[in-house]
């Protein structure tokens, strides 16, 4: 079964991507993308481009970015918005999303990590 790949937003710390990868994932930072300066438009593009969900903890800017790319008929591979207070539980939820999504899932879907539990 395929599983979505992972494009970590520059606010999302690194831990992730190293935790991530030893759970077996396919993730990927801006830092080591050469993306850490670009905007977050330009963030999404980057991810779409290459069929990637991006993670952010930037709930608002990416948010509008992903209604307004809705109206406009542009497409995405999903975008997952975590609250920055609890790196563990961040990682739980994730952890247990990926465990039950393929890439189809997320298509054109923007998901709030809080809402999925971490047990």
């Amino acid at each position: 079964m395929a599983r979505p790949i992972l494009y970590l937003d520059h606010d999302v710390h690194l831990y992730f991507v190293a935790a991530l990868r030893r759970h077996g994932h396919e993730a990927y930072s801006t830092h080591e993308c050469g993306n850490r300066q670009v905007s977050d438009e330009e963030q999404l593009t980057f991810a779409a481009n290459r069929s990637w969900t991006l993670l952010s903890y930037n709930l608002d800017d990416f948010s509008t970015l992903h209604h307004r790319w809705i109206a406009q008929g542009r497409g995405h591979a999903g975008i997952l918005l975590a609250a920055q207070f609890n790196p563990a539980r961040t990682l739980r939820r994730l952890l247990n999303l990926l465990f039950l999504a393929v890439p189809e899932d997320l298509h054109n879907r923007i998901l709030f990590l809080g809402s999925w539990l971490d047990v």
